[in-house]
């Protein structure tokens, strides 16, 4: 015992080593995904993405996501959960604590409901899942490039069970209204209304294209895309690693009961 007690004591004096006074890159808090005290590190001023835990290597939208799932839906672990294009430590954490979670991408060429790469394909404009399959859907960072969000909104409706929830992140610009940078013709074609903007994409080197950059009118096209009602949830806390631009987390609920557990 008193060798470990001794092994404990250098360990932490190695961490305050490490930690000097007015450091300000350097901030101590509790991780909600690592879900204990950890350091974050801040590697630049664009805090979205250079907010880093040194535990898990999340950014603040995820911890932010996370949060809102730990402190609104507390049972989330225990419900049938559909989390689309999936990457990064939340996704890892939902995958990893909740048995009835299903994450899905979006494969093209492969039908809907088949498996690829570990992952079921899913086209969130025209999913293969039955309705009313769900109590909550996540999507971080996903409905700015849907070419059609008002079909993937109601599809996220339609699977939800009554009294469900879509938890998702994206980037909002609540101070002007939706930018439509780009739309798919009938023919299956994008045009470019706007110079062609790519973000990151877990599953394909091109990134992704930004069909909206959403504005303030976002929670009145989600309530007549789907007849979801949205509340937006902005923190700002340090000691959550929860700090930044455009983390901002949306709760759409279905109309109806609370989310259950699921009987089994």
């Amino acid at each position: 015992m008193p060798r470990i007690l001794s092994k404990v004591r250098s360990a932490l004096s190695r961490v305050r080593r490490a930690l000097p006074g007015g450091r300000p890159d350097l901030v101590r808090g509790f991780c909600p995904i690592c879900d204990r005290a950890v350091v974050f590190r801040i590697d630049g001023e664009w805090l979205r993405d250079q907010f880093v835990c040194t535990g898990c290597g999340s950014i603040p939208r995820w911890r932010a996501l996370v949060h809102v799932l730990q402190t609104h839906f507390p049972g989330w672990r225990k419900l049938a959960v559909h989390e689309s294009s999936p990457g990064g430590a939340a996704s890892d954490k939902i995958a990893r604590e909740c048995p009835g979670c299903v994450q899905t991408h979006y494969f093209p060429g492969v039908p809907g409901g088949q498996v690829k790469d570990g992952f079921r394909c899913e086209d969130l404009e025209n999913q293969t899942f039955p309705d009313a399959a769900f109590d909550l859907v996540v999507t971080q960072d996903v409905f700015e490039h849907i070419p059609d969000p008002a079909r993937g909104f109601a599809e996220v409706a339609r699977t939800l069970k009554p009294g469900g929830a879509h938890v998702f992140t994206i980037p909002w610009y609540y101070w002007k209204p939706t930018l439509v940078r780009a739309v798919r013709d009938p023919d299956g074609t994008v045009r470019h209304l706007e110079p062609p903007d790519y973000h990151g994409n877990p599953i394909d080197d091109k990134g992704s294209l930004v069909f909206n950059e959403w504005g303030w009118d976002f929670c009145d096209f989600v309530y007549r895309a789907s007849g979801l009602t949205t509340t937006v949830i902005r923190i700002h806390d340090r000691h959550l690693g929860i700090d930044a631009r455009f983390i901002e987390v949306f709760v759409s609920r279905k109309p109806g009961g609370e989310p259950q557990p699921p009987p089994w």
